[in-house]
């Protein structure tokens, strides 16, 4: 890593010019993946197990309490790029709409400026497919040729995405500013640092991701020393969401949105010399980050974004409001686990969460322990009209979006569902529901959690009954149904499977691959003619995927009495 460095800070020297004119001020933003705040927290042993980050934090403004908008990556980037909270810009889940073309990024807005754009993400996740790209004249992602074992081409580590970007910083003119995003996706599951960097975590190997996140941008900041790119470069770090770890049951993130998952870091850190001081919100959200970048660009936000600059103190503003609070939710539970939609607010006096079943947690219980909802008709209500109020303000026109057959398969391999959805398939959050409340079936994560783990290992006959169980209680869980039709037909229990296929077809999306194992499991059956009607309309769902179209063709000559060799 050292004689990387040296390399990389030779080639930059006579890459970079200095130039006669400084160049405009430039942003370099980093979102980290799957990042706790608290792991941040550049105090004892974080300070020395992230030296790059927290030095970062000790030269710049840190914001101690800042929210993600959404427990999910997707949607998070597009509400940090466009200001917007996910209601307004559509993106309500991994891998089912993109940013719509009408959104106004930073990037779009930088670009206008004269400054070169680029980004550099680090996961099939954030393909350019989905729309964050718009504005960027680079987009610089991981191939999606997916290997068998190995999914090092749907993602990618931090060391060889911020050498893509030190090689475009070494290309660029002198004169002219840029914007940049660097997104590093290491500290998600599932976490594999190398070995040397976990002993220097102390076996965690999630600290153990978030610490070769630290060493590859002592790269990324030699370079913009060696480019004299410092002295004009505001840095701005954050995360799009952070990890349970177990807490209240999630062993890792999207469907709740307790303090793990959705507080964030924060922080930006001026060039040399600048000041900057905060306003007075005391409440950051990722949105904040879209306008405020503007302004440190010196450029004016549109009109109608959710987010505020979190360094303008103006007396007449509602961003100077220090009782000021933010929206965030998760659809999850409710496209995947069966569960009522999740929704929340917080604010100076605590956090609601909203469902079928609503909790309020005093800012006096950070570990939210003691739900106080009952008997709170006042703050609930109060919480209840923010949302409202976030939920009714003017919707971007979302375009139509369907991921094409190679990146339904990035999306797969990186355990995401993947698929298409509407505004339709969004009910309100506010709305009532018959559905359970996520506070109620949190056992159901961790016994998923485990199932997923033995099926993966072969362990078939210890899975099953695992997650036979969640299909019992909760028979409109997707994924459970999903998983225990795998596990079922691997134990040649092909009626069971069957009947889980059919329950999944008729509580959720139609998904091509559930046809194509309930085609399996007709065919094991014996049910030839049947089995060719689900992979006719597997095919009809996703006209792309090579591996519909084979078993089509050979469901196809079987029925016909041709056995294909």
């Amino acid at each position: 890593m050292g004689r990387f460095l040296a390399l990389g800070a030779l080639g930059l020297a006579s890459g970079c010019g200095a130039g006669a004119v400084a160049p405009p001020t430039s942003v370099l933003l980093i979102t980290l993946d799957t990042t706790r705040a608290d792991v941040l927290s550049c105090r004892g042993e974080s300070a020395s197990l992230f030296p790059t980050i927290c030095g970062l934090s000790a030269e710049g403004v840190r914001f101690p309490i800042a929210y993600t908008v959404a427990p999910l990556t997707l949607p998070a980037h597009a509400s940090i790029l466009s200001g917007l909270y996910p209601p307004r810009h559509g993106v309500r889940d991994n891998g089912l709409q993109a940013l719509p073309s009408s959104a106004e990024t930073i990037a779009e807005y930088a670009g206008r400026s004269g400054r070169r754009t680029a980004a550099f993400v680090s996961t099939a996740i954030l393909d350019r497919a989905y729309g964050l790209d718009q504005g960027f004249e680079v987009y610089d992602q991981p191939l999606l040729a997916a290997r068998e074992q190995d999914n090092f081409y749907l993602e990618r580590d931090a060391f060889t995405t911020a050498k893509r970007f030190v090689a475009w910083l070494s290309e660029i003119e002198s004169e002219r500013g840029f914007f940049a995003w660097l997104h590093f996706y290491d500290p998600h599951l599932p976490y594999a640092p190398p070995e040397d960097v976990q002993e220097q975590t102390g076996g965690n190997a999630y600290l153990g991701e978030i610490a070769l996140v630290d060493r590859a941008l002592r790269d990324v900041f030699s370079a913009l020393d060696a480019c004299g790119r410092n002295a004009t470069t505001w840095v701005v770090l954050t995360a799009d969401h952070g990890e349970a770890l177990g807490e209240h049951g999630e062993p890792t993130h999207g469907a709740l949105c307790y303090e793990a998952t959705m507080r964030v870091p924060l922080l930006f850190r001026p060039p040399p010399g600048t000041t900057k001081t905060p306003g007075s919100m005391k409440y950051a959200s990722v949105v904040d980050i879209h306008p405020t970048i503007l302004r440190l660009l010196g450029l004016t936000p549109p009109p109608g974004v959710d987010g505020f600059d979190l360094f303008r103190a103006d007396p007449e503003s509602q961003a100077s409001d220090s009782t000021r609070g933010v929206y965030f939710e998760s659809y999850s539970g409710y496209l995947y686990y069966g569960w009522s939609p999740l929704v929340g607010w917080v604010d100076g006096f605590g956090k609601y969460l909203h469902s079928s079943t609503p909790e309020l947690y005093l800012r006096s219980d950070p570990a939210e322990e003691r739900n106080v909802a009952v008997g709170r008709e006042r703050e609930t209500n109060h919480a209840r009209e923010r949302i409202a109020d976030v939920l009714g303000r003017p919707q971007l026109e979302t375009d139509r979006f369907e991921a094409d057959g190679e990146l339904q398969r990035a999306l797969w391999t990186l355990g995401y569902a993947g698929g298409v959805a509407t505004h339709e398939d969004f009910p309100s959050p506010l709305a009532g529901s018959d559905r359970p409340a996520p506070l109620e079936r949190l056992h159901e994560l961790d016994l998923l959690h485990r199932a997923e783990a033995l099926y993966r290992t072969g362990r078939i006959a210890e899975a099953l009954p695992l997650v036979a169980s969640i299909v019992e209680e909760n028979p409109k869980h997707l994924l459970a149904l999903d998983l225990f039709a795998l596990c079922s037909m691997h134990a040649s229990r092909f009626g069971e499977a069957e009947e889980a296929l059919r329950a999944r077809l008729r509580y959720g999306p139609e998904k091509s691959d559930a046809h194509v194992n309930l085609a399996l499991c007709l065919e094991a059956r014996g049910e030839l003619q049947g089995a060719l009607t689900e992979l006719e309309r597997a095919a009809e769902l996703n006209p792309h995927e090579t591996v519909i179209a084979d078993e089509l063709s050979r469901i196809r000559a079987l029925a016909q009495g041709k056995q294909v060799r």
